[in-house]
């Protein structure tokens, strides 16, 4: 695995700042910590973008009620003379959102070299017209392979949360995401621990069905604070199959106020971070 620390980065223009969503598998539950998250952000009056980097497996557009039944046909080009985005960001519950989902059919398939769909990525992020972000989220493919890799190098990055769940053999490939991120020298803010336990449903009270967690994350003698414990509950995989976000501005399930738990401590993190540098 090629994790030489980047030489150079780029910014997306009037974007203040990109956190990126990793996690070290599929399954873990990353896109939809990603979508939460962003709309738990929105709800706190930040301006949020939310980029579905998954070439291969765009699953935003199902979470958000914006799937596309076939394909438009169109295709994005790998580099462009013209720096002028040109690509409106569909606005959707507050928040400016792509993903080459919206112009993907349920069953088309990208085949591109690896290196390649990391210089799509990083060309449609610079073509989406975003408007002035205070953050954008990164939803990046699971894995510490390709796109993310190239893409890590190419684009500024400000902060990354790692997802999990509490099995070990999850938690060890997080590890991993971990290690990545810090070759490439993004700091990471911390970890979300997804399908985290379950709510009694007699007492209310909370079970840990896996492995406990700890309230801190060690790996290689860095440190990582856990930014909140998400519960495993239907009104999650109910509001997926609905095609309708879980955090909304009505909702009071337990599950949405974690999510806006998590975005304090996001905002909190990227304060210090932001004071730390001054």
């Amino acid at each position: 695995m090629d994790t030489s620390p980047r030489l150079s980065t780029q910014r997306i223009d009037n974007v203040n700042r990109v956190l990126a969503v990793a996690s070290g598998k599929g399954g873990v539950g990353k896109t939809t910590v990603a979508v939460n998250l962003a709309l738990a952000l929105h709800q706190n009056g930040v301006r949020v973008g939310l980029f579905d980097a998954d070439l291969y497996g765009p699953n935003v557009p199902l979470m958000l009620g914006l799937r596309r039944r076939q394909s438009t046909g169109f295709r994005l080009p790998l580099a462009r003379p013209d720096r002028e985005p040109y690509l409106p960001a569909i606005d959707c519950f507050g928040l400016k959102v792509m993903s080459i989902g919206f112009l993907l059919g349920d069953t088309d398939t990208v085949v591109l070299d690896a290196r390649a769909a990391a210089r799509m990525l990083f060309q449609t992020l610079r073509d989406v017209i975003w408007g002035e972000l205070d953050v954008l989220i990164l939803d990046l493919p699971p894995g510490t392979g390709e796109p993310q890799q190239t893409l890590l190098r190419i684009l500024h990055v400000d902060g990354a949360l790692i997802v999990t769940t509490p099995q070990v053999l999850s938690r060890m490939d997080a590890s991993r995401s971990l290690g990545m991120l810090q070759q490439l020298e993004i700091p990471v803010l911390g970890v979300i621990e997804n399908m985290s336990y379950l709510h009694c449903p007699h007492c209310g009270e909370p079970v840990d069905i896996l492995s406990p967690s700890s309230q801190a994350w060690a790996v290689d003698d860095t440190e990582l604070p856990y930014l909140g414990r998400i519960p495993m509950h239907g009104t999650l995989s109910n509001s997926i199959s609905a095609e309708h976000p879980l955090v909304q501005p009505h909702s009071d399930a337990p599950e949405a106020q974690v999510f806006r738990q998590i975005a304090s401590a996001v905002m909190e993190k990227i304060t210090v971070e932001q004071d730390e540098r001054k």
